[in-house]
C-alpha cells in the first residue's frame, strides 16, 4: 500500500506466503498432488494455511487487502 511502511514481521510474512502461495499453486498446476498435499500441510502445521488461501483465492498479499479500509478508518 501506498506510503505504508511494513514492519519486519509483516514483512517477512508476506514474503512466506508469496512463496508458498506460488508454490502451492505451480505443483498443483502440474498435478504434483503428492508434493502438494506434502507442502500444504507445512504450512498448516505453521499456522499459515488461512493468510495463503486468501492469498491464492484474492491474489492479495497480507496487508495489502486492508488498505482501503485503513485509509477510509483513518480519513473519518
Amino acid at each position: 500500500m501506498p506510503g505504508h511502511r511494513y514492519t519486519h514481521a509483516e514483512y517477512a510474512l508476506q514474503q512466506v506466503v508469496e512463496l508458498f502461495g506460488n508454490l502451492v499453486f505451480a505443483l498443483h498446476e502440474h498435478n504434483l498432488f503428492h508434493t502438494y498435499c506434502v507442502v500444504f500441510r507445512f504450512v498448516q502445521l505453521e499456522n499459515i494455511d488461512y493468510v495463503v488461501l486468501r492469498y491464492l483465492n484474492t491474489g492479495l498479499l497480507p496487508f495489502e487487502g486492508f488498505s482501503e479500509d485503513l485509509l477510509f478508518d483513518e480519513e473519518t
